[in-house]
């Protein structure tokens, strides 16, 4: 309902065990009432309820307590003209009790809320937190034995590897930028001499850098800034005058591999060269057990165009090798070929090679065996110094020579150490030399394809095992004795020549074609 004037309004907050709270206000005697709005004569069906006796003032009921004894209706009524009915009373003995435990529960639920006072906190003291350690024992934080065992090793690897690299890099700078100096003893002679700053820092190119970059070693500049290193220098430095001797081998190999063609160099690849600073283990290469190139075997195409000087960087060879296709390598022998001290092979075939230098055998005392074969440029000469060698092993062949046989028997020092001598195809024309007897170490003679005449030697040296003159056309007549004699002589061929024995010639072959056939191959005599 509606009210013509404001008034106070009482708000309590009761309970109730009911879900809805109900309201109501009751107004003053004093404040007239507004009719209502509904028709006194209308029918409303719904439960009665009973309203309690107990009303007071200016306060709230909350809740009814249903009844079946008065209809909605007239209660309503009654309550807006403010006045009981009188049909509603009490009716039963039930009604009253319940009544009264109505009341009694009404009463005891609208007690008046006490009034809470807000409390005034005190500030609190200031927080002090107390410092504790870490806590080392949690097992969270527990780490495993293995595993901290293995942080520890690998952290002492990483140390070793940093020290090692700090090391290599003060061991470097100190060769690259240490002054030249010469420690003198108490003679005044100098003894392990250091090296310049150019040697070092050559040497240390080819330590540092040449094995990732063969190719770019500067050896035009280092190769006679090494060479110029005193020969003493190893005496205090084992180890960089080993890494020195290989730089200037490098070098001196690698200049084969610069001075050959597109297919020459193709070649030399194929057998690793210069792929890598190992030169041992390049195809024709051998090293002795210090590391030096004892052997160099060169076989066309991969041959250089000419032998280059820096051959002579290889001054422990002791036997070369080269084989090319008549026009290439050409020229001549390297001119510092005199580091060759140590040379006892020297074999050339099919070169265009001009000469053999004289003085060959006042450089290398050891050279033993000299092959020379199809060298068309070479000559018809050999090197004048081979009268005072020890030569043991002389192959000519398929090259012209004036009168080599002279020459040769007239050395004391080849009539002691000459073992093999085969010049066939060499043009040799008129007789053998009766000195050729004054050999007395020759095992095998090789003269076929030449132009030989009578008479025959009437003796050869004891020991000859093979002999062989086939092919000399110009040989004609019986043989006698001589050779046939030979207590030690396996191979004897006489074919191809005008030679018959009429009464035999021990193992000798002899034929009377005319027609040539090919020198046999000599062998080396042990």
């Amino acid at each position: 309902m509606s009210l013509p004037h404001s008034r106070p309004q009482l708000s309590r907050d009761h309970s109730s065990r009911f879900k809805e709270h109900l309201s109501v206000y009751i107004p003053q005697p004093d404040v007239q009432a507004e009719s209502s709005r509904f028709s006194p004569d209308s029918s409303l069906a719904g439960p009665s309820h009973t309203l309690s006796e107990s009303w007071p003032n200016a306060s709230t009921v909350r809740s009814l307590t249903p009844t079946h004894s008065v209809p909605v209706r007239e209660c309503i009524r009654d309550s807006e003209a403010h006045s009981v009915p009188p049909s509603i009373a009490p009716s039963s003995r039930k009604s009253r009790i319940g009544k009264l435990l109505f009341d009694i529960r009404t009463l005891a639920r609208d007690k008046e809320p006490e009034v809470v006072q807000e409390s005034r906190l005190q500030p609190w003291p200031p927080l002090h937190i107390e410092k504790r350690g870490c806590c080392h024992d949690c097992p969270c934080h527990a780490v495993p034995k293995k595993k901290k065992r293995r942080r520890a090793i690998l952290i002492a690897i990483l140390i070793l590897i940093i020290l090692y690299l700090l090391g290599n890099v003060a061991v470097l700078n100190t060769r690259v930028f240490a002054p030249q100096s010469v420690v003198l003893v108490s003679n005044g002679t100098a003894a392990s001499p250091e090296l310049s700053a150019e040697a070092q820092q050559c040497l240390t190119q080819y330590t540092v850098n040449a094995p990732s970059n063969p190719a770019g070693y500067p050896c035009s500049t280092c190769l006679p800034t090494l060479q110029a290193v005193p020969t003493n220098f190893s005496d205090g430095n084992p180890q960089d005058s080993q890494q020195l001797l290989n730089a200037v081998q490098f070098c001196g190999l690698r200049a084969i591999f610069e001075t050959s063609d597109n297919d020459g160099q193709t070649a030399l690849k194929n057998g690793d060269w210069v792929q890598d600073v190992k030169f041992c283990s390049w195809n024709g290469v051998s090293c002795d057990n210090a590391g030096q190139v004892s052997s160099l075997s060169l076989t066309f195409p991969g041959v250089p165009a000419s032998l280059p000087n820096e051959l002579g960087a290889l001054s422990g060879l002791q036997s070369l090798t080269v084989v090319g296709n008549s026009a290439i390598p050409a020229g001549t022998l390297p001119s510092n070929f005199t580091t060759w001290t140590s040379l006892n092979t020297l074999y050339l075939e099919s070169t265009a090679i001009t000469s053999v230098p004289d003085n060959i055998f006042s450089v290398a005392k050891t050279l033993s065996t000299l092959t020379l074969v199809k060298n068309s440029q070479m000559g018809n000469g050999l090197p004048s110094s081979i009268t005072s060698s020890s030569l043991q092993n002389l192959i000519v062949n398929d090259q012209s020579l004036a009168n080599p046989l002279s020459q040769l028997s007239s050395s004391s020092s080849l009539q002691t150490s000459l073992k093999l001598l085969d010049l066939s195809s060499t043009s040799i024309s008129g007789v053998i030399p009766s000195s050729i007897s004054s050999f007395s170490s020759l095992v095998e003679l090789h003269l076929d394809s030449n132009s030989l005449t009578v008479p025959l030697p009437s003796s050869f040296p004891a020991p000859l095992q093979v002999l062989s003159l086939s092919n000399n056309t110009g040989l004609t007549g019986s043989v006698l004795g001589s050779f046939c004699s030979l207590s030690n002589l396996q191979t004897c061929n006489m074919q191809n020549t005008g030679l018959v024995a009429p009464s035999g010639c021990g193992i000798c072959q002899f034929s009377s074609t005319s027609s040539s056939t090919s020198s046999p191959t000599a062998t080396t005599a042990a």
